[in-house]
């Protein structure tokens, strides 16, 4: 990147953000603090109003406005491809509100940007197979429960028992798998952090009571998921040549990353029922090599010996 294009990059990132540290400028663009802070005075020099200190940070003046956002071709592009994704996975009221923010994008483009999307908008598109629908807010009310730490109270229903039950959580951050959006909580109504699948939530209703108590990052729990089996992590390997024979299933069973060897692709999949994968597998056992855990061995053997020949 050249200098103009990074001082045109740092300037964005300081519009976007409150407060922006010169470490946060030299880890995007990989330059120098030194460098970081020659870019800042040139934009102060060129008459951007920018106040701070390398050691606490950079902003902009409030109310200091840019002219109409201008985006490469690419950008332009990339907007769509996100709306089409927020509109099929997630629920219909992020669906306005991202709409909203579109709007008010679109409003500053320039015309030349504008034009791009509309030529292309109706050429872009997703099939619908959302097997269940989420129930309006549901999404919306649980992040805005983790950002003000209120606690919300929940109608749940449990696959496995198939009962409905009342309870009150203190959500801790959301994540997708597959093809649903999952919570994880802290439920007070059984003194334990639970996983919850949000298109499973009957009803929900935010309490005016704050969390009682600070709760680790979403990763943490997503790492003693991985431990307690709740969630399984899988590494499948495949010669290159097949990995054809895969095709586009292995997105709908949880991919998550794709290690490229010199012969071999590694497969890392995310994924709640290790039988439902075994079986999936098995229709490229031939040509795929489990490289971990192996627990997915143990259940493809099991299933192996039911079968009667």
């Amino acid at each position: 990147m050249n200098r103009i294009d990074r001082l045109s990059a740092i300037l964005v990132q300081l519009q976007s953000h409150s407060l922006v540290k010169a470490q946060q400028i030299s880890e995007r663009f990989e330059i120098s603090i030194r460098t970081v802070y020659r870019d800042i005075r040139a934009l102060e020099e060129s008459g951007i109003p920018i106040i701070g200190n390398p050691g606490i940070g950079y902003s902009l003046i409030e109310g200091f406005k840019l002219p109409p956002l201008m985006f490469t071709q690419s950008e332009a592009l990339a907007f769509i491809i996100a709306e089409k994704l927020v509109h099929e996975l997630t629920d219909s009221d992020n669906n306005k509100y991202y709409q909203s923010g579109i709007e008010k994008i679109r409003a500053v483009m320039r015309y030349a940007d504008k034009d791009a999307l509309e030529r292309v908008e109706s050429n872009i598109s997703t099939l619908n197979h959302k097997s269940n629908s989420y129930k309006p807010d549901i999404l919306q009310l649980i992040i805005q429960s983790i950002y003000q730490q209120k606690v919300l109270n929940i109608t749940y229903f449990t696959d496995s028992t198939r009962e409905i039950t009342e309870r009150e959580i203190e959500p801790v951050g959301i994540f997708f798998s597959r093809t649903n959006w999952y919570m994880i909580a802290y439920c007070l109504t059984k003194k334990a952090y639970r996983t919850f699948r949000i298109s499973r939530i009957q009803k929900a209703t935010q309490l005016d009571r704050a969390y009682s108590r600070q709760h680790a990052h979403l990763n943490n729990f997503l790492e003693k998921i991985y431990n307690n089996n709740d969630l399984y992590e899988i590494v499948i390997r495949v010669e290159k040549e097949n990995t054809p024979i895969i095709g586009d299933d292995r997105y709908y069973y949880g991919l998550t990353s794709e290690k490229e060897n010199e012969y071999s692709i590694e497969y890392t999949f995310l994924t709640f029922s290790l039988d439902k994968f075994a079986r999936w597998y098995m229709s490229y056992a031939d040509i795929g090599t489990i490289v971990k855990p192996e627990a997915l061995k143990d259940k493809i053997r099991e299933i192996l010996d039911k079968i009667s020949l």
